[in-house]
């Protein structure tokens, strides 16, 4: 795993890791949302939330916060409910570069990724690492399910949401809040981590939308196992920090209908992008986000990290959703 240098051109040989919606976007031809299968939940629209959920994220708060929950066991996960999540049509959407008056040179990698921080359905505060996705809207984060809501009977959602856009123990794009959070009814009711994909809606920010502010990624769906990615997180579990945006690269391969890749990445990474096409173009294509880590002999030596299957069925239909909002 390698630490990403702040240059746009820095795209040497490496392995990673765990969104915002918005301009012209193409889905799959005939595919429409079925909002039963996803599950939202609004959070913060008031000025009043806003100033609240901003004046609680304190620089020391975030410094604190500890990594979103990890398996207790290495090399063990839960067998999905439903063997492989329906390949339903295959889904492209290209990305954006930023509109907001961000300059094009400091817009980059780092500017569409960032650092997520909240308060859990149980309590504590947590973090997790996430990316700006294209829109119509143009106000996404794609992340994990479980960055977003408990999973399963009894959970719940998280509160105190917000995003820091290229965060290095602060941001030059400020800290974002949440105004809804997207999740697929197979992880809220179920845990199921075939579903663990979730999206969020974020409040404007001095009356600026996120991907005009710091530009977004693509993202596609249904292309298949064994591609190429560069995946990206934040990881806060020693031996690192969570100060600094890490990456690791090369192709996946499906193991029990799971996108999987060597990385060494470690908690905190969790929501981080899988990037396909990284370095074509100003964007990239979101193929999948950090889900699920495993580890030889504890959580220090990570050895491999799976993420959900992006088809209609997973991101498509949640992209479907919120990508108007």
């Amino acid at each position: 795993m390698h630490l990403l240098s702040k240059c746009r051109t820095a795209f040497t040989a490496a392995v990673f890791v765990l969104g915002v919606a918005g301009g012209a976007a193409q889905a799959a031809p005939g595919a429409s949302a079925d909002p039963s299968d996803n599950a939202g939940s609004r959070t913060f629209a008031a000025q009043s939330e806003i100033a609240a959920v901003l004046a609680y994220w304190t620089p020391e708060r975030m410094a604190a916060a500890i990594p979103a929950d990890v398996p207790a066991t290495s090399g063990t996960a839960p067998i999905s409910l439903r063997r492989t999540p329906e390949d339903k049509a295959v889904g492209v959407v290209d990305g954006a570069e930023p509109r907001g008056g961000v300059p094009m040179g400091a817009a980059d990698i780092h500017s569409m990724s960032g650092r997520i921080f909240y308060t859990g359905d149980q309590g504590g505060n947590y973090s997790c690492s996430g990316s700006t996705v294209n829109s119509n809207g143009k106000r996404v984060v794609f992340t994990a399910g479980h960055c977003v809501h408990g999973g399963g009977a009894g959970r719940g959602w998280h509160t105190n949401w917000v995003f820091v856009p290229a965060y290095h123990a602060g941001s030059p794009y400020g800290v974002w809040t949440s105004y809804q959070l997207w999740a697929k009814n197979g992880w809220i009711n179920n845990g199921d981590r075939a579903y663990d994909v979730a999206a969020v809606v974020m409040n404007p920010r001095n009356g600026v939308r996120i991907v005009d502010a710091v530009g977004g990624q693509g993202i596609k769906w249904g292309i298949g196992y064994g591609q190429y990615i560069y995946q990206f997180g934040y990881p806060s579990n020693p031996p690192y920090d969570g100060s600094q945006l890490y990456y690791c690269n090369g192709s996946t391969w499906n193991e029990g209908g799971f996108p999987t890749i060597s990385c060494t990445m470690t908690g905190g990474a969790s929501g981080g992008p899988w990037l396909e096409s990284y370095g074509q173009t100003f964007w990239a294509y979101l193929y999948s986000v950090n889900s699920w880590l495993f580890w030889n002999p504890d959580p220090s030596h990570v050895y491999k990290w799976q993420g959900p299957y992006f088809s209609y069925d997973t991101a498509g239909s949640l992209f479907d959703t919120v990508k108007d909002m």
